[in-house]
């Protein structure tokens, strides 16, 4: 009980880091804005692709299906034009930032749950990182000392849930991996550069080496992330490592999302 009152109560945790978190995600807020904008009539409008039936859902869920279930396009606008707005205030200022960060994953789960089938698992992640900041400081510092007290607390659950949700992302990742039997067999990356809609052309060959030893780095790495990343003397290195595996994915397999 000691050490989790002294984790929780000491100083807020990872003040530079959460900073940039926040700003990066506002960042990111910005590009999804761009992008439902871009393919409104596809996703948003009375031609949507999306099918979408009114659900009967408990009282707790049914805030971020408001969307969903309400089938109005001008709702739609509106909810698009509080996320970009939230967004570009999240960029900018410092208040209340708990407040703008509450709003952004409210109105954003509510997209996510429109918009269903057109999402991967890195929008959900994104969705969850988004709840998470609510929990963070802005660091003003707090006149009550109580108020301080919770205001370091909130943080600090913040800053290890998303240590937790980060490295159970990649275990997981890992793991469900290892019960396929196309990554198992090394074969899983060279089938995804024989998509020719998606790689580049340098990559068609569906027998290379590379792609066999890529398979392979790839589930060593996302296995060993939660343990990895906490040594001083690697971690620099294997997360410059994990952020060249996300930009070949975004910009060599051509999955940016």
């Amino acid at each position: 009980m000691k050490a989790i009152a002294s984790y929780l109560f000491t100083e807020c945790r990872c003040v530079k880091e959460t900073h940039w978190l926040r700003k990066l995600l506002a960042l990111f807020v910005l590009y999804k804005c761009l992008y439902w904008i871009l393919d409104y009539r596809l996703l948003f409008s009375e031609e949507s692709i999306v099918f979408s039936s009114a659900v009967n859902l408990e009282v707790w869920r049914l805030p971020v299906f408001l969307l969903y279930n309400s089938q109005s396009t001008v709702l739609n606008m509106i909810y698009l034009a509080i996320t970009l707005t939230a967004g570009l205030y999240i960029l900018f200022f410092k208040a209340y930032l708990r407040v703008a960060f509450f709003i952004l994953w409210f109105t954003i789960s509510n997209i996510n749950n429109l918009v269903f089938c057109s999402l991967s698992a890195g929008e959900y992640l994104f969705q969850h990182l988004l709840f998470f900041c609510i929990f963070l400081s802005n660091n003003v510092e707090k006149r009550n000392s109580v108020t301080g007290d919770l205001d370091k607390a909130f943080n600090n659950a913040g800053v290890l849930a998303i240590k937790i949700q980060v490295c159970l992302v990649y275990f997981l990742a890992g793991y469900t991996k290892l019960l396929d039997a196309d990554w198992v067999n090394g074969t899983a990356v060279n089938d995804a550069f024989s998509i020719h809609h998606y790689s580049m052309p340098f990559l068609y060959d569906s027998n290379s080496a590379f792609g066999k030893e890529l398979n392979f780095l790839i589930i060593g790495y996302q296995l060993l992330f939660p343990i990895s990343v906490w040594f001083g003397g690697i971690k620099k290195w294997y997360l410059f490592i994990g952020i060249l595996q996300h930009l070949f994915i975004a910009f060599i397999m051509g999955l940016p999302s």
